[in-house]
Parts: structure tokens; C-alpha cells; sequence
């Protein structure tokens, strides 16, 4: 006997209700396959839309200083999601990815930082997704630039894949897109010290002497300086410091200082300006030693003190003594302080009286020396020369001596009757001979009478 079990008609509805849902969900659930897996399945077009997503990095240090030249290492790594991925596919269903950044072309654009670019846009070529590639920039920090944050711009230029259709054949035929992409890249400026030099005085810079080198200067960089301390380069050769560099301390942003420094002029160089370069040596805000770009200066050295005689020859006779007066003028542009005079003889002169004092002589000055000169008896008749020297003082008080100044001397025939007049043995035998006159002119009249 067969039983059948009759269902109430409230529990025939809720089945059918069930039923229907589940089928509805079905139709859903593969509506939502088809829309997934339809690129593999079907033509038509359909990526999952992943593309690419390019990210710019600088590899190593991200800080420069003002007026330097400096090479800059970007990366540009393709972040994008690679929908083999994102999918979960056993195989690629396209040969190109529509993650693929094509033909990258990549550059650096200032963008208003104060560097200037040096390098053209370079070609670094495909990117997918998860790689990077790296280029090279060459630029200049702007030497007046402010210390602070700025942002460079990689620009990026590629293609991408952005659509595909199934030709009849079964190939893929893709549509490509191009776009254009601005990456930011924060780079520092760092604050530093920079010298500007304000005025210069020399002082007693003259050849062969020890001067001044006063520097009036200013930072006029966006960093304080800590322990800082001022040199002179010495690339022209004309100067040797007596102290290697000049102490100044603390220098902040704005500070203008007066720094001296001491210097030997080397005794070769003639009157003129020279060359040279200060550059300020100091401790950063990191605690690191640093140096400033160089300031170039031009240092005038001066002729110094320098002597002629400008009175004329002086003649003198064979076994004279004579006191003769010579004139010295300064034809230098430095003043001599505590001038003696001395003149330095040679055989067959003589000079009982040899030094004189000058006293201090400015620039274009004369002074007139007093000596007492003595030419040999039977001395030619000829010229000589007599060497004349000055002993002096600079304006550091430094004791100095004069080049020799050639003092001509004349040998010149006596006049007789002036020489048998100062003549002992002439006048001797003048006095006899007149003596005898007188003898024989008394002994005549006496004979007479």
C-alpha cells in the first residue's frame, strides 16, 4: 500500500518562494562570472581597469647647498596591481598588461625651486608593474637660494593599454592611452654661510715688508656660523700670512665683521693688485665642519718707501777734505719714519763724517744730509762713485734698509795759486822767497849810502 504524503498549502508556498530565490541568485552569480572572466571567454572588451601608477623617489640625500653642482639619482617604481594578480589567473588572457607603463619617458622640472636643470627628459622604457627604473639629473643650486623646503617635479610621459577587443581571428586588438604624470620630489636647501666682502684697506703692504689685509665683511648666507674663522687663500703667490687664518666666532645671517689679516709681501713683486680669495671655515647646526664658497678680492700692494739723490755730482780735488752737502728725496708712496743717511766710500775715498740723520720723510719729501768726504792725493782726475744708503722705519715700526744710491764724485785739477795759498810747504817757501826779497832790498840800500 503506497503512501503520499499531501503538503499543507502554506509549506508548498515557502518552497516555492526558496525556489525562486536560489535561481535568482544563480542568474547573478553568473551575470557577475561572465563580467569577470568575460575578456577570457567571449570577445568584446573588459579589463578589470588596474593601470599604471608611477611613484618617484631620490635616491640619497635629499639636501644641497647654495651654489653647488649637484647630480640627483631619481627612481620611478610602477606601483600599479597587476590584474594576473588581482585575478588570480593561471595564464594571461593578453600579451600586454594593461599595468605597463610604455615607452616612459622621464624629466625634472624645477618647478620654482632655485636649481637650475642641466639634463634633457631621458627615454628609461616599459615599466610594469612592481619595477622601477632609474635616471640621472645634473643641476645647480642657485647661489642666493633661501634655505628651506622645496619640491621638484618628475614629469613621466607614457602609453598604456587601456582597452582590448577580440578580433574575429582571435587576436587582441588594444586601444592605448597617453598620460602624463607629475611625481613631487621634497628636496632641502640648506642654510650655510656665504662672505661678501663690504671694503678692504692695506696697510704697509709693500715689497719685501710685513702689512695689514683689513676685511670688512658680511654673511650674507641663511646660516649661522659656530666657531668660525676667516682665510686668505694666497693663490697669487704674492703673500705668505703670518697666521694661518683669522679667528671670528660666532657669524649670523646679516653679521658683518672686520677681520685683519697679517701678511709677508714677497720682496719680488712689483706695485700693483693681486688676486686672492677668502673663504670662511665653520661648525654647522648639525655640528659638522663646513667651508663657504670663496669671495674673490683684489689686494693692492704699494711701491713702499724708496730714496734718490737729487742734488748734482760733487767735485772734489785730489787730497781734499771737503764737506759736502747731498740731497735725498722719498720717490716711493709710503712714508719713512726715523730716516739716517749714510754713505759707504770706496778706495781712494774716504769719509771722516759718514752718517747724517733724515728724520721722518713723507712721500715726494727732501731732506739734506751733511758728510765730510776726503779724495786720496794722486788720485785720477776722473769720476767715482759713492754709495749712499738710508736706514728707516715702516709703519710697523719695522727697521729697514734701503736699496745703495750711486753719489757721484768728481776728481778735478786744483787752481795753483788757490793751492799754493793753502798749501804749509808753498806758503813755507812763498814766506822764504819773500823773506829773501826783503833781506837783499835792506842789504842794497845800506850798501848804497
Amino acid at each position: 500500500m503506497r503512501h503520499e504524503r499531501l503538503l499543507s498549502p502554506s509549506v508548498a508556498g515557502r518552497t516555492n518562494k526558496e525556489i525562486r530565490r536560489a535561481v535568482l541568485c544563480c542568474i547573478l552569480a553568473g551575470l557577475l562570472l561572465c563580467a569577470l572572466f568575460g575578456p577570457v571567454c567571449g570577445a568584446g572588451e573588459g579589463f578589470l581597469r588596474s593601470e599604471p601608477s608611477l611613484y618617484a623617489t631620490l635616491q640619497g640625500t635629499n639636501e644641497f647647498s647654495p651654489g653647488s653642482d649637484i647630480r640627483l639619482d631619481f627612481v620611478v617604481e610602477n606601483q600599479g596591481v597587476d590584474n594576473d594578480v588581482l585575478l588570480g589567473l593561471e595564464y594571461t588572457p593578453f600579451s600586454i598588461n594593461p599595468t605597463t607603463a610604455l615607452g616612459t619617458i622621464a624629466g625634472l622640472d624645477a618647478a620654482g625651486a632655485p636649481v637650475s636643470v642641466h639634463s634633457e627628459p631621458y627615454l628609461i622604457g616599459d615599466i610594469p608593474a612592481g619595477v622601477s627604473r632609474s635616471f640621472t639629473v645634473y643641476a645647480h643650486v642657485d647661489e642666493n637660494a633661501s634655505a628651506g623646503m622645496y619640491t621638484l617635479i618628475v614629469s613621466t610621459n607614457y602609453h598604456y593599454a587601456a582597452a582590448q577587443h577580440m578580433l574575429p581571428s582571435g587576436q587582441w586588438e588594444y586601444t592605448y592611452e597617453e598620460k602624463t604624470v607629475s611625481l613631487d620630489v621634497p628636496v632641502r636647501i640648506k642654510g650655510e654661510v656665504k662672505p661678501e666682502i663690504l671694503s678692504l684697506r692695506a696697510e704697509n703692504l709693500n715689497p719685501g715688508q710685513i702689512g695689514s689685509i683689513i676685511v670688512s665683511l658680511k654673511n650674507v648666507g641663511y646660516a649661522k656660523g659656530t666657531a668660525s674663522a676667516a682665510e686668505l687663500s694666497g693663490i697669487s703667490g704674492v703673500f705668505r700670512l703670518v697666521d694661518s687664518g683669522v679667528y671670528i666666532g660666532d657669524l649670523a645671517p646679516g653679521a658683518v665683521t672686520d677681520v685683519t689679516f697679517s701678511a709677508y709681501v714677497n720682496d719680488a713683486v712689483g706695485a700693483g693688485t693681486y688676486p686672492e680669495e677668502v673663504v670662511i671655515l665653520y661648525t654647522d647646526e648639525y655640528g659638522e665642519p663646513q667651508q663657504s664658497v670663496s669671495e674673490r678680492i683684489g689686494i693692492p700692494v704699494g711701491e713702499g718707501a724708496s730714496f734718490a739723490i737729487v742734488s748734482g755730482p760733487i767735485k772734489i780735488v785730489p787730497g781734499e777734505t771737503k764737506a759736502v752737502r747731498v740731497t735725498f728725496r722719498n720717490t716711493g708712496d709710503a712714508p719713512a719714519y726715523d730716516a739716517r743717511a749714510r754713505i759707504v766710500p770706496g778706495k781712494p775715498l774716504t769719509a771722516p763724517v759718514d752718517t747724517a740723520i733724515l728724520g721722518d720723510m713723507a712721500p715726494n719729501e727732501t731732506k739734506t744730509a751733511d758728510f765730510t768726504i776726503t779724495l786720496a792725493s794722486g788720485s785720477l782726475e776722473v769720476p767715482y762713485g759713492l754709495n749712499a744708503e738710508i736706514k728707516y722705519r715702516d709703519a710697523r715700526d719695522t727697521l729697514i734698509l734701503s736699496d745703495q744710491i750711486v753719489l757721484q764724485v768728481d776728481g778735478t785739477a786744483g787752481n795753483p795759486i788757490r793751492d799754493a795759498l793753502v798749501n804749509p810747504v808753498s806758503l813755507a817757501v812763498i814766506a822764504g822767497i819773500v823773506l829773501l826779497a826783503v833781506y837783499y832790498l835792506y842789504a842794497g840800500r845800506r850798501k848804497n849810502r
